[in-house]
């Protein structure tokens, strides 16, 4: 199950990677209007997501095995961007510039935390019995396993969004690409 993670988490980084590029700094911090996110808030926000999502793993691994999961399709969920969702105020991203380099190394950093966190899990069967002590702001009460299976799905929902991102900017954001 945790070799299906590396995989999974491997493959949709690199599929954000090459999504992002060829792009400027400019166009990677380009916003449409004043409440859309730029590329660069986007992916700040997929960092700090993946980040949260290890320190949350963590801490449902320290829980007593008495968790008793609901089935939440999760996938579905997470994948429909009809549905918006507007980010707790704790996971918005700056609004400062940042380069390609800063937005690689703060995903670096992300990744290192996730990953490390899911080379604590000693026992995967504990993943479905514990659950941390926090709320996800849209689910409720998650067992630890499906925190890990929300946080590949967040990354996912948000590569949508930025081939949406980047649909405007060819339309619309042409003069923005001096």
């Amino acid at each position: 199950m945790l070799a299906a993670i590396r995989e999974q988490c491997n493959a949709t980084r690199s599929r954000l990677l090459s999504m992002l590029d060829g792009l400027t700094d400019h166009q990677l911090n380009w916003k449409p209007d004043d409440f859309t996110w730029s590329i660069a808030q986007v992916v700040q926000h997929i960092a700090t997501v993946e980040g949260g999502a290890a320190q949350t793993i963590t801490l449902g691994l320290a829980q007593e095995p008495n968790f008793v999961p609901r089935d939440i399709p999760l996938k579905q969920l997470l994948l429909d961007r009809s549905k918006k969702v507007n980010a707790p105020d704790r996971l918005r991203p700056s609004a400062d510039p940042k380069t390609m380099a800063q937005l690689k190394e703060i995903l670096d950093t992300s990744r290192e935390k996730f990953l490390g966190a899911l080379d604590s899990i000693k026992n995967i069967a504990l993943l479905d019995k514990t659950s941390p002590p926090i709320s996800h702001p849209v689910f409720g009460q998650m067992s630890t396993r499906q925190w890990i299976t929300a946080a590949l799905f967040h990354e996912e929902r948000h590569i949508q969004q930025i081939e949406e991102l980047k649909k405007r900017l060819d339309s619309k954001g042409r003069q923005c690409m001096d």
